[in-house]
């Protein structure tokens, strides 16, 4: 599955150069920057409320889109392609110490323990802005991507003494598909510069990640967890900015 996607992103990102080579000037590549919140929305998937909360998300991300004129038929289109990627902390717990070595020089250690998700999303969307210089413009569209859980236990020494502190990480990474709907808003500032409202209703597969609630530190530093394993069907709430790239 995995290894289908990443032929259909190489495919799907040839697509994009090739229509934009072709793109009228009043239909203009967009990138965007957003800031984005993503909350479980099935409590039937995941009744425990322990496990929702290990869910929920907050990041930052960005994105493309190009109009497809890839033909005269379609040298008019509304539908744009692109593709967004999004690095969202699940959240941390975390314990600092004061320890002596066995020389008697102090050193401290810092012992953590971190989840975060990254979608990369290659999407297909419907905009008008085509047709019209309005400056409220609504869209919709769908996507398909990978959705990456990451959980990092991070152990920094830093011996005080001017010196690089000594960083040791232990990662575990879950990968699974996701795919959805989006509806947004795209609310002009100025003809090149765009606020974006953006809503996505995500439904992924099976996925580990971290439960931030089982987090144990003990008094020498050492850090143990639990992963969950569940569903992961996603709402998200981005709030962005679009800047439109002129011949």
């Amino acid at each position: 599955m995995i290894q289908k996607f990443l032929y259909f992103t190489f495919c799907f990102c040839t697509l994009i150069g090739n229509a934009q080579n072709s793109t009228p000037h009043y239909a203009l590549p967009q990138m965007n920057l957003h800031a984005t919140l993503a909350l479980p929305f099935s409590n039937a998937v995941i009744p425990d409320s322990a496990i929702s909360t290990a869910l929920v998300a907050f990041g930052f991300g960005g994105g493309f889109t190009a109009p497809f004129s890839g033909s005269s038929f379609l040298a008019d289109s509304p539908l744009r392609l692109g593709f967004s990627f999004r690095y969202l902390w699940q959240g941390n717990e975390k314990k600092d110490f004061l320890f002596l070595d066995e020389q008697g020089f102090e050193y401290e250690l810092e012992s953590k323990v971190k989840g975060t998700m990254s979608p990369l999303h290659i999407m297909a969307r419907l905009d008008p802005m085509n047709y019209t210089r309005f400056p409220i413009l609504p869209y919709a569209g769908g996507f398909v991507g990978l959705r990456f859980f990451s959980t990092n236990q991070k152990t920094t020494i830093d011996y005080l003494d001017g010196s690089e502190p000594l960083v040791e990480n232990n990662r575990e990474v879950s990968i699974t598909t996701t795919y959805g709907f989006e509806l947004g808003l795209h609310a002009r500032i100025t003809p090149e510069v765009m606020l974006d409202f953006r809503v996505e209703r995500a439904y992924g597969g099976l996925a580990k990640y971290v439960d931030l609630a089982s987090v144990q530190i003990d008094d020498n530093g050492n850090a143990t967890y639990d992963r969950i394993e569940s569903r992961t069907d996603m709402d998200m709430f981005t709030l962005g900015l679009v800047l439109l790239f002129n011949d």
